[in-house]
This record gives structure tokens, C-alpha cells and sequence, in this order.
């Protein structure tokens, strides 16, 4: 009984070890960070301040994982790259800094600001992923619904469905995923901003 549990001991130790000798790849961490032109949308008069809400969406969005979808309803993460931010926060941050930067508002405050609003934006992330196409082409995708409320009366002023589709350079693999999602993002954005002006 003893030697057979000093061998199962010794097996168990070997597997340990010899686990533990293999290199896994580093895992490559990026962020959305798109070249943005607000110079053509400055507003001449701001129109009071813009909240913007917690942009909402399902629990895939809410993680770090870089997504990729088939046309068949596949959906998977690449296993070693990561977000350095959820997608539904780093959009956010992007759209208030532009929207800042447009003078469109005499503030663009988040949420979470004790500040009083004119207006708010609400936000709901449908898609944001590296999408493989039946055909061997794949895009970066992202779709995401507005609406812009009045704080005064609690209206819809208006609302729309945005959606931003770049193709992407070969290779396929998360670094043209992530290249072709900022190309996006910085085209959604543009969009957004002449939509709100």
C-alpha cells in the first residue's frame, strides 16, 4: 500500500513539473485610441451640458476579452490579447472627450457627476467584435443605439442605431482586429457628433 502511494506521489510530481515547464506566450494587452478630427463640428454656441450614461450592453461587452464572431453564431475570445479597459468604458471615454472637444456642450459630465444636466445621452453597446466572414474577409465591428433624452421634459429628442463596419488587413489575429475596431470606433464617433450637432 505504501509503494503504491509513493508512486501515485511520484506521477502526480512529474505532471506538476513538467507542466510547469511549459511556456505559455505573454499575454498582449490594447486599447481603443482613434485618431480623432473634431476641427470640422465646433459649435458656435454651446447648448447647455450633456450626461452621458453608463453605456450598457450584455456581459461579453463588459469584459476585457477581444471577441470574434463567425457568420454561423460563433462567438469566441482570442485566448493571449485582452483589452487594457472594458469596451463599453473605453467608448465612453472616448465619446465625452470628443463631444468635449467639439464645444457642441458647455459640459459633457458622466453619470456619476452631482452636476444638473440639460440633456442626456443613453447608450446601449448591441456589438463590438472582429467578425469572420463566410467568405475568408473579416471586419471590426461595432453597433451601438442612442438616445438623447431633454432632462426637462423627459423626452426623447432622438434616437438611432449606428453602425461602424471596417474590412481588415490580413493577417487575421487580434492586433488587425484591434486596428480595424479603432478605424471604427473613430468613424462612429465622427458620426455621432454630427448627428448630435
Amino acid at each position: 500500500m505504501k509503494n503504491r502511494d509513493f508512486f501515485l506521489l511520484a506521477l502526480l510530481l512529474i505532471g506538476i513539473t513538467g507542466c510547469a515547464g511549459e511556456k505559455l506566450p505573454p499575454v498582449s494587452t490594447y486599447t481603443l485610441s482613434p485618431a480623432l478630427d473634431t476641427s470640422k463640428i465646433r459649435a458656435a454656441k454651446p447648448a447647455g451640458i450633456l450626461m452621458l450614461s453608463r453605456m450598457r450592453s450584455s456581459h461579453v461587452f463588459n469584459g476585457r476579452a477581444i471577441i470574434y464572431r463567425d457568420q454561423r453564431y460563433g462567438q469566441n475570445s482570442y485566448a493571449y490579447s485582452r483589452w487594457s479597459d472594458s469596451p463599453t468604458i473605453m467608448l465612453r471615454l472616448i465619446f465625452q472627450e470628443a463631444l468635449e472637444k467639439s464645444g457642441r456642450y458647455i459640459a459633457v459630465v458622466p453619470d456619476s457627476s452631482q452636476s444638473q444636466s440639460d440633456f442626456l445621452l443613453e447608450s446601449t453597446l448591441l456589438d463590438f467584435s472582429h467578425r469572420l466572414n463566410d467568405d475568408g474577409t473579416s471586419d471590426g465591428l461595432i453597433r451601438i443605439h442612442f438616445n438623447l433624452i431633454d432632462n426637462n421634459t423627459s423626452r426623447v429628442i432622438k434616437s438611432r442605431n449606428f453602425v461602424s463596419s471596417v474590412p481588415m488587413a490580413s493577417p487575421i489575429n487580434a492586433g488587425g482586429a484591434v486596428a480595424a475596431l479603432n478605424k471604427a470606433a473613430a468613424i462612429m464617433t465622427q458620426e455621432l457628433l454630427e448627428w448630435l450637432r
